[in-house]
Protein backbone atom coordinates (compact mmCIF):
# COMPACT_ATOMS: atom_id res chain seq x y z
CA UNK A 1 0.00 0.00 0.00
CA UNK A 2 3.02 2.81 1.20
CA UNK A 3 4.72 1.32 -1.82
CA UNK A 4 1.92 2.60 -4.09
CA UNK A 5 0.83 5.21 -2.93
CA UNK A 6 4.56 6.18 -3.08
CA UNK A 7 4.68 5.79 -6.48
CA UNK A 8 1.49 7.54 -7.83
CA UNK A 9 2.82 10.89 -6.14
CA UNK A 10 6.45 10.47 -7.24
CA UNK A 11 4.50 10.27 -10.49
CA UNK A 12 2.40 13.06 -10.15
CA UNK A 13 5.66 15.28 -8.84
CA UNK A 14 7.58 13.86 -11.35
CA UNK A 15 4.14 15.52 -13.74
CA UNK A 16 4.60 18.84 -12.41
CA UNK A 17 8.49 18.81 -12.64
CA UNK A 18 8.31 18.67 -16.08
CA UNK A 19 5.37 21.59 -16.50
CA UNK A 20 7.60 23.94 -14.75
CA UNK A 21 11.21 22.84 -15.80
CA UNK A 22 10.81 25.28 -18.75
CA UNK A 23 10.10 28.40 -17.17
CA UNK A 24 13.38 27.58 -14.76
CA UNK A 25 14.59 29.28 -18.15
CA UNK A 26 13.06 32.35 -17.54
CA UNK A 27 14.65 32.81 -13.97
CA UNK A 28 18.51 34.10 -15.54
CA UNK A 29 19.16 37.14 -17.56
CA UNK A 30 18.34 40.85 -16.89
CA UNK A 31 14.95 42.50 -16.84
CA UNK A 32 12.73 45.07 -15.21
CA UNK A 33 9.20 45.47 -14.44
CA UNK A 34 9.13 48.06 -17.30
CA UNK A 35 9.31 45.13 -19.48
CA UNK A 36 5.90 44.32 -18.72
CA UNK A 37 4.32 48.01 -19.83
CA UNK A 38 1.72 47.62 -22.00
CA UNK A 39 2.09 50.69 -24.27
CA UNK A 40 -0.15 51.50 -26.97
CA UNK A 41 1.21 48.82 -29.52
CA UNK A 42 1.65 46.35 -27.40
CA UNK A 43 -2.52 47.00 -26.37
CA UNK A 44 -2.93 46.50 -30.14
CA UNK A 45 -1.14 43.40 -30.58
CA UNK A 46 -2.90 41.77 -27.31
CA UNK A 47 -6.37 43.13 -29.03
CA UNK A 48 -5.57 41.43 -32.18
CA UNK A 49 -4.85 38.27 -30.52
CA UNK A 50 -8.06 38.46 -28.37
CA UNK A 51 -10.16 39.30 -31.34
CA UNK A 52 -8.44 36.35 -33.69
CA UNK A 53 -9.06 34.11 -30.49
CA UNK A 54 -12.64 35.54 -30.53
CA UNK A 55 -13.66 35.28 -33.78
CA UNK A 56 -12.16 31.57 -34.05
CA UNK A 57 -13.33 29.82 -31.37
CA UNK A 58 -17.32 31.54 -31.79
CA UNK A 59 -16.87 30.62 -35.34
CA UNK A 60 -16.17 27.00 -34.33
CA UNK A 61 -19.15 26.68 -31.49
CA UNK A 62 -21.73 28.29 -34.35
CA UNK A 63 -21.03 26.15 -37.10
CA UNK A 64 -20.04 23.13 -34.27
CA UNK A 65 -23.15 23.42 -32.62
CA UNK A 66 -25.80 23.28 -35.39
CA UNK A 67 -23.57 20.71 -37.37
CA UNK A 68 -24.21 18.26 -34.48
CA UNK A 69 -27.63 19.23 -33.97
CA UNK A 70 -28.20 18.00 -37.57
CA UNK A 71 -26.29 14.64 -37.08
CA UNK A 72 -27.75 13.91 -33.65
CA UNK A 73 -31.28 14.07 -35.75
CA UNK A 74 -30.90 13.14 -38.89
CA UNK A 75 -30.17 10.05 -40.85
CA UNK A 76 -27.20 9.27 -38.83
CA UNK A 77 -28.68 9.37 -35.80
CA UNK A 78 -26.95 6.51 -33.98
CA UNK A 79 -24.73 5.55 -36.41
CA UNK A 80 -20.85 4.83 -36.37
CA UNK A 81 -20.56 6.94 -39.39
CA UNK A 82 -21.72 10.22 -37.77
CA UNK A 83 -17.92 10.53 -36.75
CA UNK A 84 -16.80 10.97 -40.08
CA UNK A 85 -15.55 15.31 -39.08
CA UNK A 86 -13.35 13.77 -36.86
CA UNK A 87 -10.88 12.15 -39.70
CA UNK A 88 -9.06 15.60 -40.40
CA UNK A 89 -9.58 16.25 -36.33
CA UNK A 90 -5.63 15.45 -36.12
CA UNK A 91 -4.49 17.29 -38.92
CA UNK A 92 -1.79 20.22 -38.55
CA UNK A 93 -2.83 23.95 -39.03
CA UNK A 94 -0.35 24.20 -42.02
CA UNK A 95 -3.24 21.51 -44.21
CA UNK A 96 -5.66 24.41 -44.03
CA UNK A 97 -2.99 27.37 -44.20
CA UNK A 98 -2.34 25.54 -47.58
CA UNK A 99 -6.08 24.94 -48.59
CA UNK A 100 -6.71 28.96 -48.06
CA UNK A 101 -3.85 29.86 -50.63
CA UNK A 102 -5.05 26.95 -53.51
CA UNK A 103 -8.40 28.17 -52.90
CA UNK A 104 -7.58 32.28 -53.09
CA UNK A 105 -4.89 31.44 -55.79
CA UNK A 106 -7.99 30.12 -58.02
CA UNK A 107 -10.91 32.70 -57.26
CA UNK A 108 -7.80 35.26 -57.54
CA UNK A 109 -8.05 34.66 -61.47
CA UNK A 110 -10.85 36.07 -61.80
CA UNK A 111 -9.79 39.23 -59.92
CA UNK A 112 -6.00 39.76 -58.81
CA UNK A 113 -6.68 42.53 -56.16
CA UNK A 114 -8.78 39.23 -54.38
CA UNK A 115 -5.38 37.70 -54.37
CA UNK A 116 -3.65 40.38 -52.68
CA UNK A 117 -6.04 41.52 -50.14
CA UNK A 118 -7.08 38.13 -49.22
CA UNK A 119 -3.59 36.58 -48.43
CA UNK A 120 -2.97 38.37 -45.94
CA UNK A 121 -4.39 39.68 -42.81
CA UNK A 122 -6.99 38.42 -39.71
CA UNK A 123 -9.38 36.68 -42.36
CA UNK A 124 -7.04 34.00 -43.40
CA UNK A 125 -6.06 33.42 -39.96
CA UNK A 126 -9.64 33.16 -38.80
CA UNK A 127 -10.43 30.81 -41.37
CA UNK A 128 -7.39 28.39 -41.29
CA UNK A 129 -8.13 28.22 -36.93
CA UNK A 130 -11.94 27.56 -37.65
CA UNK A 131 -11.34 24.69 -40.22
CA UNK A 132 -8.69 23.38 -37.40
CA UNK A 133 -10.76 23.09 -34.50
CA UNK A 134 -14.04 22.53 -35.92
CA UNK A 135 -14.07 18.80 -35.70
CA UNK A 136 -12.58 18.53 -32.46
CA UNK A 137 -15.43 21.49 -31.72
CA UNK A 138 -18.53 19.16 -32.95
CA UNK A 139 -17.17 16.28 -31.90
CA UNK A 140 -17.54 17.54 -28.59
CA UNK A 141 -20.75 19.00 -28.42
CA UNK A 142 -22.39 16.10 -30.17
CA UNK A 143 -20.49 14.23 -27.34
CA UNK A 144 -22.45 16.26 -24.97
CA UNK A 145 -25.76 16.13 -26.81
CA UNK A 146 -25.51 12.40 -26.61
CA UNK A 147 -24.83 11.86 -23.27
CA UNK A 148 -27.92 13.89 -22.14
CA UNK A 149 -30.81 11.77 -20.32
CA UNK A 150 -33.30 11.33 -23.68
CA UNK A 151 -36.37 11.17 -21.39
CA UNK A 152 -36.36 15.35 -20.77
CA UNK A 153 -36.04 15.40 -25.08
CA UNK A 154 -38.86 12.38 -25.18
CA UNK A 155 -40.73 14.24 -22.96
CA UNK A 156 -40.68 17.74 -24.49
CA UNK A 157 -42.04 16.46 -27.85
CA UNK A 158 -44.75 15.25 -25.81
CA UNK A 159 -45.89 19.27 -25.32
CA UNK A 160 -43.74 20.95 -28.11
CA UNK A 161 -42.04 20.92 -31.32
CA UNK A 162 -38.35 20.20 -31.88
CA UNK A 163 -37.02 23.67 -32.29
CA UNK A 164 -38.27 24.31 -28.60
CA UNK A 165 -37.18 21.09 -27.27
CA UNK A 166 -33.52 22.01 -28.35
CA UNK A 167 -33.51 25.46 -27.80
CA UNK A 168 -35.67 25.15 -24.22
CA UNK A 169 -34.53 21.88 -23.01
CA UNK A 170 -31.43 20.58 -25.14
CA UNK A 171 -29.57 23.51 -25.05
CA UNK A 172 -29.45 24.63 -21.21
CA UNK A 173 -28.16 21.19 -20.39
CA UNK A 174 -24.95 21.73 -22.73
CA UNK A 175 -24.44 24.88 -22.65
CA UNK A 176 -21.71 24.31 -19.71
CA UNK A 177 -20.08 22.10 -22.75
CA UNK A 178 -20.05 24.56 -25.00
CA UNK A 179 -18.27 27.21 -22.82
CA UNK A 180 -15.78 24.88 -22.09
CA UNK A 181 -15.24 24.18 -25.60
CA UNK A 182 -15.18 27.59 -26.60
CA UNK A 183 -12.46 27.98 -23.65
CA UNK A 184 -10.03 25.56 -25.23
CA UNK A 185 -9.63 26.93 -28.55
CA UNK A 186 -10.26 30.76 -27.56
CA UNK A 187 -6.76 29.75 -25.77
CA UNK A 188 -5.55 27.40 -27.95
CA UNK A 189 -5.84 30.11 -30.62
CA UNK A 190 -4.51 33.42 -28.41
CA UNK A 191 -1.15 31.46 -27.25
CA UNK A 192 -0.44 30.62 -31.25
CA UNK A 193 2.65 31.52 -33.10
CA UNK A 194 2.50 29.67 -36.32
CA UNK A 195 -0.85 31.18 -38.33
CA UNK A 196 -0.11 34.83 -37.32
CA UNK A 197 3.17 34.56 -38.67
CA UNK A 198 2.22 32.46 -41.95
CA UNK A 199 -0.44 35.47 -42.68
CA UNK A 200 1.61 38.15 -42.04
CA UNK A 201 -1.09 39.38 -38.72
CA UNK A 202 0.62 41.02 -35.98
CA UNK A 203 0.31 39.59 -32.44
CA UNK A 204 1.26 39.39 -29.01
CA UNK A 205 2.95 36.14 -29.29
CA UNK A 206 4.48 37.51 -32.69
CA UNK A 207 5.83 40.08 -30.87
CA UNK A 208 7.08 37.63 -28.06
CA UNK A 209 8.93 35.63 -30.57
CA UNK A 210 10.40 38.81 -32.11
CA UNK A 211 11.77 39.95 -28.82
CA UNK A 212 13.19 36.58 -28.51
CA UNK A 213 14.86 37.11 -31.79
CA UNK A 214 16.16 39.87 -31.69
CA UNK A 215 18.51 39.08 -28.45
CA UNK A 216 16.40 39.83 -25.64
CA UNK A 217 17.04 37.63 -22.31
CA UNK A 218 14.75 35.42 -21.59
CA UNK A 219 14.16 37.25 -18.22
CA UNK A 220 12.43 39.59 -20.09
CA UNK A 221 11.14 37.98 -22.36
CA UNK A 222 9.50 36.28 -19.89
CA UNK A 223 7.83 39.45 -18.59
CA UNK A 224 6.46 40.29 -21.52
CA UNK A 225 4.65 37.62 -22.74
CA UNK A 226 2.79 37.53 -18.22
CA UNK A 227 -0.14 39.61 -19.85
CA UNK A 228 -0.70 36.85 -22.65
CA UNK A 229 -0.26 34.19 -20.03
CA UNK A 230 -2.34 35.33 -17.49
CA UNK A 231 -5.30 36.48 -19.33
CA UNK A 232 -5.43 32.73 -20.82
CA UNK A 233 -4.70 31.56 -16.94
CA UNK A 234 -7.46 33.45 -16.08
CA UNK A 235 -10.05 32.46 -18.77
CA UNK A 236 -9.42 28.32 -18.02
CA UNK A 237 -9.99 29.35 -14.39
CA UNK A 238 -13.10 31.12 -14.81
CA UNK A 239 -14.18 28.29 -17.21
CA UNK A 240 -13.15 25.61 -14.81
CA UNK A 241 -16.44 24.32 -13.61
CA UNK A 242 -17.63 24.28 -17.36
CA UNK A 243 -14.52 22.17 -18.41
CA UNK A 244 -15.14 19.53 -15.74
CA UNK A 245 -18.15 18.89 -17.08
CA UNK A 246 -17.01 17.51 -20.09
CA UNK A 247 -18.14 13.54 -20.68
CA UNK A 248 -17.62 11.09 -23.04
CA UNK A 249 -20.65 9.01 -22.35
CA UNK A 250 -22.41 8.72 -25.51
CA UNK A 251 -26.12 6.92 -24.82
CA UNK A 252 -27.96 4.99 -27.86
CA UNK A 253 -31.17 7.09 -28.41
CA UNK A 254 -34.55 6.36 -29.82
CA UNK A 255 -34.43 5.70 -33.01
CA UNK A 256 -36.03 9.15 -34.08
CA UNK A 257 -34.55 12.33 -33.54
CA UNK A 258 -36.20 15.98 -33.46
CA UNK A 259 -37.67 17.59 -36.16
CA UNK A 260 -35.95 20.33 -36.49
CA UNK A 261 -37.34 23.32 -38.81
CA UNK A 262 -37.18 26.69 -40.30
CA UNK A 263 -33.62 28.76 -40.37
CA UNK A 264 -32.38 26.22 -37.37
CA UNK A 265 -33.02 22.95 -40.13
CA UNK A 266 -30.85 25.35 -42.85
CA UNK A 267 -27.95 25.60 -40.68
CA UNK A 268 -27.61 22.41 -39.61
CA UNK A 269 -27.60 21.64 -43.13
CA UNK A 270 -25.23 24.12 -43.92
CA UNK A 271 -22.99 23.64 -41.20
CA UNK A 272 -22.88 19.89 -41.84
CA UNK A 273 -21.85 20.21 -45.10
CA UNK A 274 -19.39 22.39 -43.59
CA UNK A 275 -17.75 19.61 -41.78
CA UNK A 276 -17.80 17.45 -45.36
CA UNK A 277 -15.94 20.59 -46.89
CA UNK A 278 -13.08 20.57 -44.29
CA UNK A 279 -12.40 17.05 -46.08
CA UNK A 280 -13.54 17.27 -49.29
CA UNK A 281 -11.39 20.43 -50.31
CA UNK A 282 -7.94 20.29 -48.85
CA UNK A 283 -7.63 16.04 -50.62
CA UNK A 284 -9.12 17.81 -53.31
CA UNK A 285 -7.08 20.46 -53.96
CA UNK A 286 -3.76 18.81 -52.85
CA UNK A 287 -4.41 15.91 -55.67
CA UNK A 288 -4.83 18.65 -58.11
CA UNK A 289 -1.96 20.79 -57.77
CA UNK A 290 -0.06 17.01 -57.68
CA UNK A 291 -0.93 16.68 -61.02
CA UNK A 292 0.31 13.08 -60.68
CA UNK A 293 0.96 10.18 -58.39
CA UNK A 294 4.44 10.37 -59.53
CA UNK A 295 5.42 14.24 -57.89
CA UNK A 296 3.59 12.84 -54.43
CA UNK A 297 6.23 9.74 -54.62
CA UNK A 298 8.74 12.57 -55.01
CA UNK A 299 7.49 14.10 -52.79
CA UNK A 300 7.85 10.94 -49.85
CA UNK A 301 11.21 10.72 -50.86
CA UNK A 302 12.26 14.05 -50.77
CA UNK A 303 10.67 14.49 -46.97
CA UNK A 304 11.30 10.51 -46.25
CA UNK A 305 14.62 11.62 -43.17
CA UNK A 306 12.01 14.49 -41.85
CA UNK A 307 8.65 12.26 -41.52
CA UNK A 308 11.17 9.41 -39.99
CA UNK A 309 12.18 11.89 -37.51
CA UNK A 310 8.81 13.50 -37.01
CA UNK A 311 7.45 9.92 -36.50
CA UNK A 312 10.11 9.26 -33.98
CA UNK A 313 10.00 12.35 -32.46
CA UNK A 314 6.21 12.33 -31.77
CA UNK A 315 6.35 8.53 -30.34
CA UNK A 316 8.99 9.45 -27.70
CA UNK A 317 6.49 12.60 -26.90
CA UNK A 318 3.66 10.30 -26.34
CA UNK A 319 5.22 7.68 -24.34
CA UNK A 320 6.75 10.59 -22.13
CA UNK A 321 3.72 12.79 -21.75
CA UNK A 322 1.39 9.33 -20.85
CA UNK A 323 2.38 7.72 -18.12
CA UNK A 324 2.86 11.11 -15.58
CA UNK A 325 -0.40 12.81 -17.57
CA UNK A 326 -2.61 9.38 -15.99
CA UNK A 327 -1.66 9.96 -12.67
CA UNK A 328 -1.84 13.43 -12.55
CA UNK A 329 -5.60 13.52 -14.26
CA UNK A 330 -7.15 10.62 -12.38
CA UNK A 331 -6.64 12.97 -9.36
CA UNK A 332 -8.00 15.84 -10.84
CA UNK A 333 -11.38 15.03 -9.49
CA UNK A 334 -10.63 14.65 -5.61
CA UNK A 335 -8.05 17.95 -6.12
CA UNK A 336 -9.27 21.57 -5.60
CA UNK A 337 -9.66 24.23 -8.46
CA UNK A 338 -5.80 25.09 -8.25
CA UNK A 339 -4.97 21.81 -9.24
CA UNK A 340 -6.28 21.91 -11.84
CA UNK A 341 -5.35 25.17 -13.12
CA UNK A 342 -1.98 23.90 -12.73
CA UNK A 343 -2.57 20.71 -14.29
CA UNK A 344 -3.98 22.40 -17.42
CA UNK A 345 -1.04 25.25 -17.18
CA UNK A 346 0.67 24.50 -20.38
CA UNK A 347 -2.19 24.84 -22.74
CA UNK A 348 -2.12 28.64 -21.48
CA UNK A 349 1.39 29.04 -22.81
CA UNK A 350 2.81 29.39 -26.21
CA UNK A 351 4.89 26.67 -27.98
CA UNK A 352 7.37 29.13 -28.14
CA UNK A 353 8.04 30.11 -25.01
CA UNK A 354 7.80 26.04 -23.68
CA UNK A 355 10.58 25.61 -26.72
CA UNK A 356 13.01 29.12 -25.41
CA UNK A 357 12.78 28.01 -21.87
CA UNK A 358 13.39 24.55 -22.12
CA UNK A 359 16.33 25.76 -24.20
CA UNK A 360 17.93 27.80 -21.49
CA UNK A 361 17.25 25.31 -18.79
CA UNK A 362 19.11 22.60 -20.56
CA UNK A 363 22.11 24.44 -22.76
CA UNK A 364 24.67 23.61 -20.00
CA UNK A 365 23.50 21.86 -17.44
CA UNK A 366 24.32 17.92 -16.46
CA UNK A 367 21.53 16.74 -19.56
CA UNK A 368 22.66 19.09 -21.78
CA UNK A 369 24.06 15.85 -24.42
CA UNK A 370 20.25 15.63 -24.47
CA UNK A 371 19.77 19.40 -26.90
CA UNK A 372 21.81 16.56 -29.39
CA UNK A 373 19.43 14.14 -30.05
CA UNK A 374 15.83 13.95 -31.02
CA UNK A 375 14.39 13.70 -27.00
CA UNK A 376 14.76 17.11 -27.53
CA UNK A 377 12.03 18.34 -29.38
CA UNK A 378 10.30 15.08 -27.72
CA UNK A 379 10.43 16.00 -24.15
CA UNK A 380 9.14 19.86 -25.32
CA UNK A 381 5.98 18.54 -27.22
CA UNK A 382 5.72 16.16 -24.39
CA UNK A 383 5.46 18.85 -22.08
CA UNK A 384 3.43 20.71 -23.93
CA UNK A 385 0.35 18.02 -24.89
CA UNK A 386 0.90 16.34 -21.15
CA UNK A 387 -2.57 18.86 -20.61
CA UNK A 388 -4.42 17.09 -23.31
CA UNK A 389 -3.54 13.48 -21.60
CA UNK A 390 -4.18 14.41 -18.19
CA UNK A 391 -7.58 15.61 -19.25
CA UNK A 392 -8.65 12.76 -20.56
CA UNK A 393 -7.58 10.78 -17.93
CA UNK A 394 -9.80 12.96 -15.72
CA UNK A 395 -13.10 12.60 -17.99
CA UNK A 396 -12.59 9.02 -17.92
CA UNK A 397 -11.79 8.90 -14.26
CA UNK A 398 -15.51 10.54 -13.93
CA UNK A 399 -16.98 7.81 -15.77
CA UNK A 400 -15.47 5.00 -13.84
CA UNK A 401 -17.54 3.58 -10.59
CA UNK A 402 -15.31 3.89 -7.91
CA UNK A 403 -17.11 1.23 -5.98
CA UNK A 404 -16.53 -1.37 -8.99
CA UNK A 405 -12.56 -0.57 -8.57
CA UNK A 406 -12.57 -0.53 -4.69
CA UNK A 407 -14.24 -4.16 -5.05
CA UNK A 408 -11.66 -5.16 -7.53
CA UNK A 409 -8.97 -4.13 -5.48
CA UNK A 410 -10.84 -6.55 -2.74
CA UNK A 411 -11.58 -9.48 -4.89
CA UNK A 412 -9.05 -9.43 -7.13
CA UNK A 413 -5.88 -12.38 -5.78
CA UNK A 414 -3.01 -9.62 -6.02
CA UNK A 415 -1.94 -5.89 -7.25
CA UNK A 416 -0.73 -7.48 -10.79
CA UNK A 417 -4.06 -9.09 -11.35
CA UNK A 418 -5.89 -5.83 -10.42
CA UNK A 419 -4.01 -4.01 -12.74
CA UNK A 420 -4.35 -5.91 -16.12
CA UNK A 421 -7.95 -7.74 -15.59
CA UNK A 422 -9.61 -4.44 -14.25
CA UNK A 423 -7.58 -0.94 -13.74
CA UNK A 424 -6.22 -1.30 -17.34
CA UNK A 425 -9.38 -2.16 -19.24
CA UNK A 426 -11.09 0.89 -17.20
CA UNK A 427 -9.00 3.35 -18.41
CA UNK A 428 -8.13 1.94 -21.89
CA UNK A 429 -10.20 4.18 -23.80
CA UNK A 430 -7.90 7.34 -22.15
CA UNK A 431 -5.01 5.82 -22.89
CA UNK A 432 -5.34 4.79 -26.03
CA UNK A 433 -7.12 8.28 -26.96
CA UNK A 434 -4.13 10.35 -25.14
CA UNK A 435 -1.49 8.26 -26.65
CA UNK A 436 -2.56 9.47 -30.81
CA UNK A 437 -3.55 12.64 -29.14
CA UNK A 438 -0.39 13.45 -27.86
CA UNK A 439 0.85 11.50 -31.08
CA UNK A 440 -0.79 13.83 -34.09
CA UNK A 441 -0.55 17.17 -32.10
CA UNK A 442 3.32 16.46 -31.72
CA UNK A 443 3.40 15.46 -35.89
CA UNK A 444 2.04 18.74 -36.37
CA UNK A 445 3.89 20.88 -33.72
CA UNK A 446 6.05 23.23 -35.69
CA UNK A 447 7.21 26.04 -33.27
CA UNK A 448 9.50 23.44 -30.56
CA UNK A 449 10.77 21.84 -33.28
CA UNK A 450 12.12 24.94 -34.36
CA UNK A 451 13.35 25.62 -31.49
CA UNK A 452 14.66 22.17 -30.13
CA UNK A 453 15.41 20.32 -32.96
CA UNK A 454 19.26 19.15 -32.80
CA UNK A 455 21.44 19.68 -35.65
CA UNK A 456 21.04 17.79 -38.58
CA UNK A 457 17.84 16.56 -37.85
CA UNK A 458 14.61 18.43 -39.26
CA UNK A 459 10.56 17.79 -38.72
CA UNK A 460 8.13 17.16 -41.41
CA UNK A 461 5.99 20.03 -40.28
CA UNK A 462 9.50 22.87 -39.86
CA UNK A 463 10.08 21.61 -43.53
CA UNK A 464 6.38 22.48 -44.46
CA UNK A 465 6.44 25.66 -42.44
CA UNK A 466 9.58 26.94 -44.73
CA UNK A 467 8.28 25.70 -48.01
CA UNK A 468 4.99 27.52 -47.38
CA UNK A 469 6.66 31.02 -47.35
CA UNK A 470 8.42 30.27 -50.36
CA UNK A 471 4.46 29.42 -51.90
CA UNK A 472 2.68 26.60 -52.16
CA UNK A 473 4.16 24.47 -54.68
CA UNK A 474 3.53 20.17 -55.87
CA UNK A 475 5.94 19.01 -53.78
CA UNK A 476 3.60 20.82 -50.00
CA UNK A 477 0.89 19.45 -51.46
CA UNK A 478 2.62 15.85 -51.49
CA UNK A 479 3.28 16.34 -47.86
CA UNK A 480 0.74 17.89 -47.11
CA UNK A 481 -1.63 15.10 -48.39
CA UNK A 482 1.22 12.77 -47.18
CA UNK A 483 0.41 14.08 -43.60
CA UNK A 484 -3.72 13.85 -43.86
CA UNK A 485 -3.07 9.82 -44.77
CA UNK A 486 -0.86 8.91 -41.54
CA UNK A 487 -2.88 11.43 -39.24
CA UNK A 488 -5.88 10.25 -40.62
CA UNK A 489 -5.47 6.57 -40.47
CA UNK A 490 -4.03 6.52 -36.82
CA UNK A 491 -7.42 8.00 -35.87
CA UNK A 492 -9.38 5.49 -38.11
CA UNK A 493 -7.38 2.67 -36.37
CA UNK A 494 -7.94 4.62 -32.83
CA UNK A 495 -11.44 4.65 -33.67
CA UNK A 496 -12.17 1.04 -34.19
CA UNK A 497 -10.09 -0.57 -31.60
CA UNK A 498 -12.13 1.69 -28.85
CA UNK A 499 -16.02 0.96 -31.32
CA UNK A 500 -14.32 -2.99 -31.26
CA UNK A 501 -14.11 -2.92 -27.04
CA UNK A 502 -17.46 -1.35 -27.23
CA UNK A 503 -18.77 -3.77 -28.82
CA UNK A 504 -17.14 -6.54 -26.94
CA UNK A 505 -17.89 -5.04 -23.48
CA UNK A 506 -21.86 -5.19 -24.83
Amino acid sequence: MFARKFGKRGMILLYFLFVFLPFTGFLTGEASLSDIWLNGRRLRLLANSGLLAFLSAGGCLFIGLFAALFIHNSFLRNRKGRWFFLLMAPVPYYIYALTWMYLIRFLGRADRRLMSSAMTGLLPCVFVNIFAFLPVTAGLILAAMEALDGRAEEMGTVYAGGNRVFFHIILPEILPALVGTGAFVFVLSITDYSVPSLFQFSTYTLEIFSRYSAGASLKEVGLLSLPLVSAALLLLLLMLKSISSFSLRCRKGKKEGLKITGGARGMGVLAFLLCILQIVIPVSMFLLHMENWSNFISSVSLCAGELLSSLVMAALAAVTAVLPASFAGTEASKRGKWYAVLLLFPMAVPSSLIGMGLLRAVNGSAFHALSRTVLFPAFGCAVKYMPFAAFLFAVQSRRIAKEELELGRIYAPDGRSFFWNILLPAYRPALLGSLVLVFVLALGEESIALILMPPGCEMLAVKVYNYLHYGASELVSGFSLLTVLVTGALFFILFEMLQGKRRKGQ
